[in-house]
């Protein structure tokens, strides 16, 4: 149920499941739901009862803070033999709910805190924001970069005067992040077009082609990487050679915002 748009009162209903002594339900992925403590605390009220099978629960990025902990360390004294893995990643524990579980837990639960902090209880993918710059070694020479490395302009007709490097895109004009995404990532871009013109952008792999003008050098032209194109103000995702019309946004507004989950190790953008 990861990604489902659940809220708080869901949880109500997912406790009675939990409680029914008919119930074989061994395993509850709720990541990436708005179930927040009061949520939680509706779940914990499930997972106390003696009835409860369930031997791993998922609620990473659930906007879950210390007194949803409070919560589940609570059911976890009630009722301690059944539970094997509690994953609480991307959340905001803090120091005092992490004590709490710890104090709870036995030596048989698997208990998951990483990538806490206080920027995860902000609602949406917000919560896993992260700042962005873009590498000059990487950037083609007609992108211009400004803003502290936080721009790019193309310049067509006109080259910028990089060293050579081994990973710079020689003949598309592209350029990588410096920054390598090996979890959970939020960031937004805003963009302009000429009346002809075209911006990508994009999600790939660090090991892309630099050195040609073929599919393996375009951002989402391959399996391992993915764009989101605006040409001539039609707007397309672009992923291993195939194409998937978008609508195009209301004319105000030139911000794309990109969450990668965190399932492949290492890309960039």
């Amino acid at each position: 149920l990861g990604w489902c748009n659940l809220t708080e009162g869901c949880c109500d209903v997912l406790a009675s499941v939990l409680r029914s002594p008919h119930s074989e339900l061994s395993d509850l992925e709720l990541r990436d739901n708005e179930l927040q403590d009061s949520g939680v605390r509706a779940l914990s009220a499930g997972l106390e009862d003696p009835d409860c099978k369930l031997q791993r629960l998922g609620l990473s990025g659930c906007r879950v803070t210390q007194r949803g902990c409070d919560s589940l360390a609570s059911a976890l004294c009630s009722n301690p033999s059944h539970l094997r893995e509690l994953d609480l990643r991307y959340n905001h524990p803090g120091d005092s709910g992490v004590r709490a579980l710890s104090a709870a837990k036995l030596d048989t639960l698997t208990l998951l805190v990483e990538h806490g902090g206080e920027n995860r209880i902000k609602p949406g993918p917000r919560k896993y924001g992260c700042r962005l710059t873009l590498d000059p070694n990487t950037a083609h020479r007609e992108l211009s970069l400004s803003e502290g490395n936080r721009k790019v302009t193309h310049t067509p007709g006109r080259e910028e005067p990089y060293s050579d490097h081994p990973e710079r895109f020689e003949f598309l004009p592209q350029v990588l992040c410096r920054e390598i995404v090996c979890e959970r990532c939020y960031w937004e871009a805003d963009y302009s077009v000429s009346e002809r013109g075209g911006v990508n952008i994009a999600v790939t792999y660090k090991g892309i082609n630099r050195k040609g003008r073929s599919a393996d050098c375009e951002f989402g032209w391959i399996k391992n990487s993915w764009s989101l194109v605006c040409y001539n103000h039609s707007y397309f995702l672009r992923h291993n050679y195939n194409r998937t019309p978008l609508p195009a946004p209301p004319s105000p507004y030139h911000r794309a915002g990109v969450c990668d989950d965190g399932a492949g190790a290492g890309v960039c953008v």
